[in-house]
């Protein structure tokens, strides 16, 4: 069997992973990068309106012969381990002829972002699997592994074929809501494993003051009991953990989680995966306010919007119940405290990468609105990565996604087999 990683050997983001059998060629994971060739932030900008012949030529776009629309496919598969766009971002430009596999909430969180174009793939040829069942394709037998990961719903990826055993990670961690997934693993870890394809994210990176999501609830809780001001806080809508969190925040304090349309909407298409995710309608601890936004807008053409009437808050509750009160952040929604003057005296909790603060920093700074960075990682920590590759007891590590494939080395030792971009290797 053969193995490329296309992208995301020295860094993190644009994961892009093949694999061929004799008869049979899969890809795991298609993802936009993250980083330019000089270490600083993508501009996604860039890709706008540009072919695939240009974005070839940029490096944006990897040189894969029988892969893209227009061409006779040779893949057989697409493995998606979960919704983030460094890991699907580039789907767009792929045969649509090729299935893509994926977990359901994935499935679900990527038709939301191609509703409010977020997204320019349009998930259509995808196909939901179920989690630990085998399925064949080609050459391959394929077993989905649930695992605790920021990105709801994701898969890190057993793949077997010409006697080798694979185990690709994905993006996982072991300290979220779901870190019985990792200490299942750990328990019973798949076996004979040839080559682990592994992910260090946070290598080179310092763990932060926060080591848990529930670490987090507890300074949610906090923050919320000593409340003398109004919050507001910054994370993704799709980050369900963080989600919940703020939630068993509020509901600790007897506080009022206030969250948009869109955040709400994720919420209910998310509840037949799991009942322990937060709904609009479930009582005086979460709310749904309206500020006018094109997303909003979209959501009443399409009727969903009026799913959350019952569910609703004013700006004048907030503002009578304003120590009581949590606002998930949005453009629309700070635009709109800010025009009332309601930002006097608030707080901002900065519940994400440090990376995007810079974006919106000067605004709340503009309005003198204190900067409170409450954060746990996404990903796993040195420890957890450690933990995870002595359970599993692969034949070689394989780094990935990552900035600092050298200090696999030091972690791993002769384990460690360090592929660079691009280069085809026999496993």
């Amino acid at each position: 069997m053969k193995l490329t990683i296309h992208r995301g050997a020295k860094e993190v983001g644009g994961t892009c992973i093949e694999l061929q059998s004799k008869h049979s060629r899969i890809l795991i994971d298609f993802g936009l990068p993250l980083v330019d060739k000089n270490k600083k932030q993508f501009d996604f900008k860039k890709i706008k309106n540009k072919s695939k012949e240009d974005l070839i030529k940029s490096g944006v776009l990897p040189d894969i012969k029988e892969l893209y629309k227009g061409e006779q496919p040779a893949f057989d598969a697409i493995l998606l381990s979960h919704p983030h766009q460094d890991h699907y971002g580039l789907l767009s430009f792929v045969n649509p002829q090729i299935p893509v596999y994926l977990s359901l909430g994935c499935k679900k969180l990527i038709e939301i972002s191609y509703f409010f174009g977020q997204t320019v793939y349009d998930p259509k040829n995808v196909k939901a699997v179920e989690k630990w069942k085998p399925f064949k394709h080609g050459d391959f037998t394929i077993t989905p592994y649930l695992v605790d990961h920021s990105g709801f719903d994701a898969l890190a990826f057993l793949i077997e074929s010409e006697g080798k055993r694979i185990f690709y990670s994905g993006d996982f961690r072991g300290h979220g809501r779901k870190s019985v997934l990792y200490e299942n693993i750990l328990k019973n870890p798949p076996k004979n494993i040839d080559y682990l394809i592994l992910e260090g994210t946070t290598l080179g990176r310092q763990n932060g003051q926060y080591h848990s999501e529930k670490d987090i609830e507890n300074e949610l809780t906090r923050l919320l009991r000593d409340n003398r001001s109004l919050f507001f806080i910054a994370c993704s809508s799709q980050n369900i953990d963080r989600i919940v969190s703020i939630y068993r925040a509020c509901r600790n304090t007897d506080c009022i989680f206030v969250i948009d349309p869109y955040t709400a909407l994720i919420l209910h298409k998310l509840k037949e995966i799991s009942r322990h995710i937060p709904q609009s309608n479930w009582g005086e601890h979460i709310r749904v306010f309206f500020a006018p936004s094109s997303y909003t807008k979209k959501m009443a053409k399409d009727n969903t919007l009026f799913k959350f009437r019952s569910a609703k808050i004013t700006y004048e509750q907030i503002r009578i119940k304003r120590n009581q009160i949590i606002i998930k952040d949005s453009y629309s929604t700070r635009m709109y405290f800010a025009k009332k003057n309601g930002l006097t005296d608030a707080t901002l909790i900065y519940s994400m990468w440090d990376g995007y603060l810079r974006e919106v920093e000067p605004f709340w700074n503009k309005y003198k609105v204190l900067i409170v960075k409450v954060h746990s990682s996404g990903h796993a920590y040195i420890e957890e990565l450690q933990q995870f590759v002595k359970a599993i007891n692969p034949t070689y590590i394989i780094p990935n996604h990552t900035f600092y494939p050298e200090k696999y080395l030091e972690l791993f030792g002769a384990k460690t087999r360090i592929i660079n971009d691009k280069e085809t290797v026999e496993i």
